[in-house]
Order: structure tokens, then sequence, then C-alpha cells
């Protein structure tokens, strides 16, 4: 049976693992260590921003800094992420080429939630489920199916990252919903409408404390039964060591972080018209446009939100569709052009969002 390295990590914040992350990527797509799964657990409290969250709109950036909360931006797909003591997160680096790896993102999810849905249910005897395109429910007292994990993924040209979270203990959901928040938009398609009532943890739901260990040991089980894998017990060598070292400072850099920001537009001359609109896909992401025009054509633009697309490196299907469209005529037609000859690259995909979707949303912002 195949083998994949199985790591503990536990002296990281959820905010370090933006580091953590490229360095497996990097490490399994260069086939120097073997495919792995990493069980993370957190000594503090910390805040991850996605790869297309806008810092300044999707969080309380100012709010976090002065409770010394950290946040990092991560090369990952999905919205803000709170990762606290009583959080867990475990990451699949896979090679793209293994063919136990599905076609696309959503299959990604699929494959991997569901059976990490039926460990928890079987475990606690409780009702889980994967809801597409990225969540784990469980079904609540009241009868609502309320959140307990995120996920994220994404596909790069050598190697894949699947990533599933799980609230395990006791969150403080008001400090949740000062720090992150999200548009009333985001909860179109969600029996919940806002933070408070979208979320849960999962010793709520089975009725008492669960030890992390036992999460543990369902993330194992599942992910060999499902993947057809024996994880073996490894660590992390030199090389991913120096890696991480390596990386450390391109991925805590202020200007990488604010990236999605507006702040790249500086100062918008009067000539120059801001407009912008955002909205939910159904049973997809949240999506902002923003978009600076003048004499009839695109001046600049910024795509943000919970958005799943790959790549991200060493460029991404939104930056190219930005790059594309900067400079031209504003009109539907020209703008599904555009998009589909970005989209047609080989490995671009941005889940459930088809090139004339996102041409028809550009233009209603453009015209707005």
């Amino acid at each position: 049976m195949e083998k994949w390295r199985f790591l503990e990590v536990d002296w990281l914040s959820y905010a370090e693992t933006a580091i953590y992350r490229p360095v497996l990527m990097r490490a399994v797509g260069e086939g120097i260590v073997p495919e792995t799964v990493s069980f993370c657990s957190f000594p503090v409290p910390s805040l991850v921003l996605n790869f297309f969250n806008d810092p300044r709109k999707e969080i309380d950036l100012e709010f976090c800094r002065r409770n010394r909360i950290p946040v990092s931006r991560i090369i990952s797909s999905g919205g803000p992420i709170f990762g606290d003591t009583g959080y867990i997160f475990t990451f699949l680096h896979l090679k793209r080429n293994n063919p136990k790896v599905p076609a696309d993102v959503p299959k990604m999810f699929e494959k991997t939630l569901i059976g990490i849905a039926k460990g928890i249910s079987d475990q606690f005897k409780i009702e889980c489920r994967f809801r597409p395109l990225n969540d784990v429910e469980v079904k609540c007292e009241d009868g609502l199916w309320r959140k307990i994990g995120p996920s994220s993924c994404v596909y790069e040209e050598k190697a894949v990252q699947m990533g599933s979270g799980i609230q395990v203990k006791e969150p403080d959901a008001d400090l949740i919903a000062t720090a992150i928040t999200p548009p009333p938009e985001k909860f179109v398609d969600k029996e919940a409408k806002s933070i408070q009532e979208r979320i849960t943890y999962l010793g709520k739901v089975v009725g008492r404390e669960i030890d992390l260990q036992e999460i543990r040991d369902i993330y194992v089980d599942q992910i060999e039964k499902v993947f057809q894998v024996e994880l073996d017990p490894g660590e992390l060598t030199d090389n991913e060591k120096r890696y991480y070292e390596e990386m450390e400072r391109e991925y805590t850099d202020d200007d990488f972080f604010m990236e999605r920001s507006e702040d790249r537009f500086g100062d918008i001359p009067s000539e120059v018209t801001r407009k912008s609109i955002q909205f939910k896909v159904p049973g997809g992401p949240f999506i902002r446009i923003i978009v600076l025009e003048k004499d009839d054509r695109i001046k600049d633009m910024i795509i943000s939100g919970s958005i799943h697309a790959s790549p991200l490196r060493p460029t991404t299907p939104i930056h190219e569709i930005e790059k594309a469209l900067t400079g031209q005529l504003i009109d539907k037609g020209l703008f599904e052009s555009e998009i589909g000859r970005v989209m047609g690259r080989q490995g671009f995909h941005i889940a459930k969002v088809s090139p004339e979707f996102l041409a028809q949303k550009i233009y209603e912002c453009a015209l707005s």
C-alpha cells in the first residue's frame, strides 16, 4: 500500500502556517519528501487571510492589531479563518500527478470532506455532512445545520494543498465576529445570517469535552480509507527547515499582506470614477469587484473575496484577468473573450465561476 508521511505540528500559530504551507508545497512538488499529511494544533489564537481576501474589508485589521491578534496572508483559497487553541487544521500536500488526486478543487473538497464528515458522524453518533463548496456542518438541537470547519484547496503545477479545519472546543464567537467582518451577502444562501449564528463547535453538539487527539485519529483513519494509503509518522527534513527560514521574510512582508487592498490604487484622480459591487455566487464564493473607470475604459481593478482559484503561483487566474481587462473599453463581449482566453490556460480554474458569469458581473460593476 502507498505510504504518506504524517506530521503532528503544535509549535506554530495558525497565522504562522502562512509560511509552513508553501514550504510543504515546494518540498512535495520537488519530490524531495513524501506526500504529507500534517495535523496542526495551535498554542495561541491568530487569524489568517486567504489569498484573495482584502485585509481592510474582510477583517477589522485595526482591532486585531490593538488586541495583538496575529494576522497573516496565506497562499490558499477561501475566506478569513480564526484559529484558537480549540481549533485544529489538517493539511494534505500531494503530488499533482498522483492518480489518487481528483481532477479539480471541487472534487477534492468532495472526496476529502465526505470522508471526514462520515468519520465525525460515526465516532460521535451525530449528523455531520459535507456542504459544497467547502464546509463541514453538523445538525444542531434547533434543527439548523451549522459550520464546524472551513476548508481550502489549491492546485499548482506540481503539487496540491488540501486543508480542513474543525472547531473542536468552544471559541470566543463575539471576538471572532468582531475580528472578521463578513458582508450580509456572505450568508444569502445559508440558514444562519451572522457569524455567531453560523458557527458552532463540535464539543457543544456532542455534549462533552473532546480531546484533540480524538480528532487526529478521525483524520488519520478517514484519509487512509478515502485515499487507500498508510500514514507513516515522520519529521520535517533539514531542507524543509531551511525553506522555512528562506520564506519567512517573503510571506510576512507588508506589501504581500496588503496586495488585495485598495491601498495599491494610491490617490484616485478626480477624473477617475470608483465603482464596486459585491455578491455571493450560489453554492460558491463571495466576490467583490472594484473598478476604476475613466473615459469608458477600465483604468484599474481589484477582484477580491473568498475565491477558490488555481493556480496561486507564480500567478493566478484573478491577477491575469485583471491585467487583461485593465485599459480595455467597457464591453461585455470583450470581457467574455478576454476572460475566456485567460481561463483557457492549462490548469486555470475558478470554482463555481464561469467566464460568462464573471464578465457579466464586471460589466455590471463598470456600468453601475
